[in-house]
């Protein structure tokens, strides 16, 4: 037997570790076995000192009760003795009393009592017992028994049992066992040894465990072990059961199990002996085969391939061997392959490019099959339809566009085999390509992930050949990994798109223009030329979306977004910042002539219809331009003055462009500073209302007033409302600014009808925020119901482009106060967006004629037109009509000829203070203010 000496053996690790494991293998088995054996042996020797033990104390307490029922029955002898004696004389015969200590009557004296008798009390059920015939048993002052037997005159005689007796002579007693009998209350009421004083009952006594108890007891300075037998005497003399306990030294009850100990652990330690000198042969003659298994193994890893081992030992350790050398001839053919997919994983996670990826597919494709030429076709997956064909042919990579067949889910998702000359070039768009690398048959290969087919691999032969299980597997494990690639490069990028680039328009994002931006800042800086940024905000699309729906404002935004790149160069970049913005980017230009005449041309294209289904829409635009790195030296501030830009030419009159300058800065900071104002004016109360007077243009008697905000700020003086309401109504303040409002017109009108005056209806402007506030309908009414003012007197003045931001829930709203008995005025009507279907749906009382048209009177045949028709229109929907802004005496006469009812302005009076506006009215005709009252009411 070859072997290994035990020093090499135990220096080896696996050596080591093998015969630990022999060892423990061996040694725990048994040692759970002897532990098993060894407990279930000492389990049955103290079970069977236990029967023994149970059995002695049994025997001995039967006897015990014998010489009791003994004693019994000398007791009805002696009683009925007495009886016939007569007079209570007790007998004189021996054999009777002798047994007894002493015989008394109860509650007599003679003959004389044992001292203990003054503790014999029967009770009433004890002399129900006796009167039945029976004799009591009783323990007194612990240790003494006694007996009680009723005679036929009711006297109750007393026997003091001599316990010796009872107890029976020691002589009896098993050898080396000992007993002790414990009363009711534990003490011991005898014992066959002396265990000393205060012995009491071992165990702790239950209901359910008296008299079934066994165990160790510790009693007269040695450990013995007791066994408890239960004596009960309450069936023959209605007393309280004893309890016997049999007892014997611990090591001559289990002397047993010692006996087997001494014998046991010696052949324990020689059997562990045995088992290691077996596991130590064993694993040595095992060790050689594995060194060499070892050695070869190092050897192969250390690169040399050609490593094999020879083992010649005839069982597991030979196969072991021979499946060792074929698995490393079968590593030396899967290097190449393996190279293979290590390549392109490294390409999957360097992200490179799809061209690369596939390149190198196709080399491997090459080198593993011996293949003439290879190609592979990956689809698009923007366009299934479409895909990339990269093929190999004498080292040289060719890329090609194909269109792929219509079912070419169905046609290419299983192996093929092609062969060129009878294939149609539209099932096999690859032919022509390798009919001119000259090859006649090719074999495809399907690449898919997820039951999604993503391209396939084309080996081109010039023979059919077949190729065996290894190497298609390698081939496809090879397309596997290809598929895994292009859903990478696939998903890179979708998530470059999502990251960079807007859904909608498919147009760079904010994150991806503020980049480039950043990029091109910095070669601008540091070629020292020049760019330019131009942020565009489309004019009016906002109501497009709200009256027409999102799935139109979607298709004007991805029209507009076409028309902008239309016109920009491809150097150029054009992005959507969100919304309806968007940022052309220029990154070198000669002069500003260039971005001024791109704003141009970027106008014109926009301000062309959009149309929708149909339905021409037209929006327009405001362009801020910014030159870089002029006008900022970051990408933030150029954003911020392009967008200051931008609202200066929104404020200009939209459809325009502004370049920057540091004087929009300017303007840009004080509208911040001034927003901030507001709000601070708005809540120290700083705001009025002022009055502006409405006459009725036929009689010339006041009509009414509009309530007009006025701010006089504590540095700057009094700010034009054009300037301050829009900054309320961007920052949402404007919602608390006109419930004030509504508040204080109610409070003033209050004060001057308990005056006695009546100044006609009072006109209070509503903006789109409060017509979007949930709040607004509460807002109007709550003050007019506080303060008691008819709500014909109220008159709220709204746009038709509010209306329309919001056509639906206004009109309902408008409705509400309407049938609340509020009146209600279209303002500036024809400025916004006017469409006569909408005007029919509108709830109103009244068309105010905007200053812009009024301004123009007088000017040509079309603006006298305009307002005419205004006025006529009001005629025929039975509204009143009323013209703002009227300044000349040249307005009122034209007004008046062509029936417009009201007309307010300069000509007749300014916005006047509330105290001025209530002296106004008190100079107005009494019997006149009476009659509007009566008109309101």
């Amino acid at each position: 037997m070859q072997g290994a000496p035990a020093g090499s053996l135990l220096t080896s690790g696996v050596g080591r570790r093998v015969l630990t494991l022999f060892l423990v293998a061996a040694v725990v088995p048994l040692m759970v076995a002897v532990g098993l054996a060894w407990h279930e042996f000492n389990r049955s020797t103290e079970e069977g000192a236990e029967r023994r033990l149970r059995s002695d104390a049994k025997v001995y307490g039967v006897e015990i009760l014998t010489r009791l029922q003994i004693a019994a029955d000398k007791a009805v002898e002696v009683a009925r003795a007495a009886e016939q004696a007569g007079g209570g004389q007790l007998p004189a015969t021996g054999f009777l009393v002798n047994d007894f200590v002493a015989i008394w009557r109860l509650g007599e004296r003679t003959p004389p009592a044992p001292a203990f008798t003054k503790f014999i009390k029967p009770s009433l059920a004890d002399r129900e017992y006796l009167a039945s015939g029976e004799t009591k048993l009783l323990f007194t002052q612990g240790v003494e028994l006694v007996m009680l037997r009723q005679l036929s005159d009711g006297g109750i005689l007393a026997f003091h049992l001599d316990a010796p007796k009872i107890w029976g002579p020691r002589e009896l007693r098993p050898f080396n066992t000992e007993f002790c009998v414990f009363g009711p209350t534990g003490d011991a009421l005898h014992c066959t040894a002396d265990f000393g004083t205060g012995v009491r009952l071992p165990f702790a006594q239950g209901p359910d465990t008296r008299g079934n108890m066994f165990g160790e007891w510790e009693i007269g300075g040695a450990t013995q072990v007791a066994a408890q037998w239960q004596l009960f005497l309450d069936g023959s003399f209605a007393a309280l059961p004893l309890d016997v306990v049999a007892v014997q030294p611990r090591a001559v009850a289990l002397h047993s199990g010692t006996i087997v100990g001494r014998v046991f652990l010696p052949a324990i330690a020689l059997v562990l002996v045995l088992v290691g000198y077996l596991s130590l042969g064993l694993v040595a003659r095992s060790l050689v085969p594995l060194r060499q298994l070892k050695d070869a193994a190092t050897q192969f890893a250390d690169g040399d391939l050609a490593s094999r081992v020879s083992v010649r030992t005839g069982d597991e350790f030979e196969w072991l061997a021979e499946a060792f050398n074929s698995m490393a001839s079968r590593l030396g053919r899967q290097i190449s392959a393996l190279e293979a997919m290590s390549g392109i994983d490294r390409m999957i996670l360097s992200g490179t490019k799809l061209g690369d990826v596939a390149a190198d597919v196709v080399g491997h494709l090459q080198s593993m099959t011996g293949c003439a030429s290879a190609a592979v076709i990956a689809r698009d997956a923007d366009a299934p339809q479409v895909g990339t064909m990269i093929s190999s042919h004498d080292g040289e990579i060719v890329h090609d566009r194909v269109e792929l067949p219509g079912n070419v889910d169905s046609a290419w998702c299983r192996p093929r085999a092609f062969e060129i000359d009878e294939t149609d070039e539209l099932e096999a768009p690859f032919q022509g390509r390798f009919m001119q690398f000259g090859q006649r048959y090719v074999d495809m290969v399907p690449v898919i992930l997820n039951d999604d087919l993503k391209g396939v691999l084309l080996l081109g032969f010039d023979s059919p050949i077949e190729t065996s299980k290894r190497k298609e597997a390698r081939i496809f494990d090879l397309a596997g990994r290809f598929a895994v690639a292009l859903s990478s490069v696939e998903r890179e990028e979708t998530l470059y798109r999502q990251a960079n680039f807007d859904e909608l328009t498919g147009l760079p994002n904010r994150q991806l223009m503020k980049d480039r931006l950043e990029q091109h800042i910095a070669r601008a800086r540091a070629d020292d030329h020049r760019g330019a940024l131009l942020f565009l905000d489309l004019d009016r699309f906002k109501e497009i979306n709200d009256v027409f729906g999102h799935s139109v404002g979607d298709v004007v935004l991805v029209q507009a977004a076409k028309r902008i790149v239309s016109e920009v160069r491809d150097r150029d970049m054009v992005a959507r910042l969100g919304g309806d913005e968007f940022v052309v980017i220029l990154p070198a230009i000669r002069n500003e002539t260039i971005a001024r005449n791109l704003a141009e041309r970027l106008l014109n294209r926009l301000s062309e219809a959009f149309t929708v289904k149909d339905v021409d829409h037209y929006v327009g635009a405001s362009i801020g331009i910014v030159l870089m790195p002029d006008d900022g030296d970051g990408v933030e501030t150029l954003l911020k003055n392009a967008d200051a830009a931008m609202y200066r030419a929104k404020d200009a009159g939209r459809n325009r462009f502004e370049f920057f300058s540091e004087q929009l800065n300017a303007e840009s900071r004080r509208k911040i500073g001034l927003e901030r104002d507001l709000r601070r004016a708005f809540h120290e109360r700083e705001l009025e209302v002022h009055y502006q007077p409405q006459f009725d243009i036929a009689s010339g008697e006041v009509e009414g007033a509009e309530a007009l905000l006025r701010w006089t700020h504590p540095t700057d003086g009094p700010i034009s409302p054009a300037e301050f309401i829009p900054l309320a109504e961007e920052s949402g303040l404007i919602v608390e600014i006109g419930a004030w409002v509504v508040e204080q017109v109610c409070k003033d009108l209050r004060k001057i009808l308990d005056r006695g005056m009546h100044p006609g209806s009072m006109s209070v402007n509503v903006s789109a925020c409060q017509l979007r506030d949930a709040g607004f309908h509460n807002a109007v009414l709550d003050p007019i119901r506080r303060f008691d003012i008819h709500p014909p007197y109220i008159q709220l003045e709204v746009t038709e482009t509010a209306v329309a931001q919001n056509r639906d829930t206004a009109n309902s709203l408008l409705n509400s106060l309407r049938q609340d008995g509020i009146r209600v005025a279209i303002d500036d009507f024809g400025t916004g967006y006017s469409s006569l279907s909408y005007l029919q749906q509108m709830p109103f009382d009244v068309i105010k004629v905007d200053k812009s048209f009024v301004d123009k009177i007088g000017s040509g045949a079309t603006s006298d037109n305009i307002c005419r028709t205004v006025i006529r229109m009001a005629q025929e929907m039975g509204k009143k009509s009323i013209a703002e802004g009227v300044e000349t005496r040249e307005q009122l006469e034209f007004l008046e000829a062509n029936g417009c009812d009201v007309a307010q302005g300069w000509y007749f009076s300014k916005a006047l203070a509330k105290e001025e506006f209530f002296a106004f009215v008190e100079q107005q005709d009494q019997h006149t203010q009476r009659r509007k009252a009566l008109e309101i009411l």
